[in-house]
């Protein structure tokens, strides 16, 4: 009889050892599976990151003083170009309806009832690009000026000309030019520069030629079947919106950049109360 209890004992030892073991194990499968899931995790938030994440791409001035100022040209051609967009082609507009907390410049505009609009800038894309000019020349010459400061702390030689910037606005894109004689000399080596040039992506020239469509419209006929023109030119998205005072504010939208050009309008307005 003892004998029968004793092997039984053992039995459940054994199947307790057992029991322990899986327990053990599952645990251990539980720890490995977070431990997996976890780096999962990591990996995933890390290619997300570097895939969102705009490249930063630094350009020194000695190794490259053509690739920097040429840098410089861009970001800032893109800035004006954020800055004068929705503000009716104006970086600082002087004739303008407050929509939303921003100032829209009128590009077709009168102060009469009943009268059509005078177009305000009949050679709107030569104007833009003034506008840029305008916006990027002072920050150019700090651009150079930075440039300058850090080849001199190089030991670097340098002789600077006068500087002459044109922008041109094509389709699809912004060219940049900028003419200036640079000479740098350091343990009897010389480098010259002359033209520094480069150019954008960006819709203004097309966003433009709609805007100039429907400013003559406006001055014209008092105004414009913007409804048919999305019609010709369906990659573009054309809204208008009536103020309290019957300004028009036109938003043209490039449906793949995202990109906007709003200008407000007066034109044919009738008197309050008729």
């Amino acid at each position: 009889m003892s004998k029968i209890i004793n092997k039984n004992k053992r039995a459940n030892s054994r199947l307790d050892f057992k029991s322990i073991d899986i327990f053990t194990k599952s645990k251990r499968s539980q720890v490995t599976i977070f431990i997996i899931l976890a780096l999962i995790l990591v990996v995933s938030i890390a290619l997300i990151y570097v895939v969102i994440r705009k490249p930063t791409i630094s350009i020194s001035p000695e190794d490259n003083p053509q690739a920097y100022i040429e840098k410089c040209a861009r970001d800032y051609v893109k800035e004006a170009l954020d800055i004068l967009m929705p503000q009716g082609s104006y970086i600082e507009p002087r004739n303008y309806k407050l929509y939303k907390d921003v100032k829209v410049g009128y590009l077709c505009y009168t102060r009469e009832f009943y009268e059509t609009c005078k177009n305000q800038e009949p050679m709107l894309i030569e104007h833009i690009e003034k506008e840029v000019i305008g916006y990027i020349e002072p920050r150019m010459q700090n651009c150079f000026s930075n440039l300058r400061r850090e080849l001199e702390k190089k030991n670097y030689d340098i002789d600077m000309q006068s500087m002459n910037i044109s922008v041109e606005i094509k389709p699809e894109k912004v060219f940049i030019t900028i003419n200036r004689k640079l000479q740098l000399i350091k343990n009897e080596q010389t480098r010259n520069y002359e033209t520094f040039k480069a150019q954008i992506l960006s819709p203004v020239y097309e966003l433009s030629v709609i805007a100039l469509k429907i400013m003559n419209g406006e001055s014209l006929g008092c105004g414009y079947d913007y409804v048919n023109e999305m019609m010709l030119y369906s990659n573009y998205d054309i809204k208008k919106f009536v103020t309290g005072d019957s300004t028009k504010i036109y938003t043209l939208k490039d449906k793949i950049s995202q990109q906007e050009l709003k200008f407000a309008i007066r034109s044919c307005v009738v008197p309050p109360g008729l």
